[in-house]
C-alpha cells in the first residue's frame, strides 16, 4: 500500500494539551510552559514575564516554536526540538546542546 501524501504522524504532544511543562534550566532557573491543540503555546519565564507563540511539527519527532508576543529580534529563529510523548507525572532529562548541562522537565496538570 503506498502512503498518502496526507499521512498522520502519531501526536507526540497530545498528552501535553492542558498541562503544564515545568522546565528547570542549568541554573536552576524555573519557567512553566503550556502547549495548545490549536498549535499555541504559552511561557511564563523565570523573572515572570509571558512569551507566547506558535508551533508546527518539523516531522514526527521534531516540533519548531516560534515567538510572535512579544515580537522576536529580526534574526531569531524557531526554536525546534525532539518531542517525546509524556503523560501528567513524568519527569525526563535532556542534555544542553553543549553537552555541559542538564535542562530538568515535568509534564503537571493544569
Amino acid at each position: 500500500a503506498a502512503l498518502s501524501a496526507g499521512v498522520a504522524y502519531a501526536d507526540n504532544l497530545a498528552g501535553y494539551y492542558g498541562n503544564t511543562v515545568v522546565v528547570t534550566a542549568p541554573d536552576g532557573k524555573v519557567s512553566k510552559s503550556k502547549v495548545s491543540a490549536d498549535k499555541t503555546y504559552s511561557t511564563t519565564q523565570a523573572d515572570g514575564s509571558t512569551t507566547k507563540g506558535t508551533w508546527v511539527w518539523k516531522d514526527d519527532k521534531v516540533a519548531c516554536f516560534t515567538q510572535t508576543d512579544p515580537a522576536p529580534k529580526p534574526d531569531q529563529k524557531p526554536l525546534c526540538l525532539p518531542i517525546d510523548p509524556h503523560k501528567v507525572g513524568d519527569k525526563w532529562e535532556v542534555k544542553t546542546p553543549d553537552g555541559k548541562g542538564v535542562v530538568k522537565y515535568e509534564l503537571t496538570g493544569g
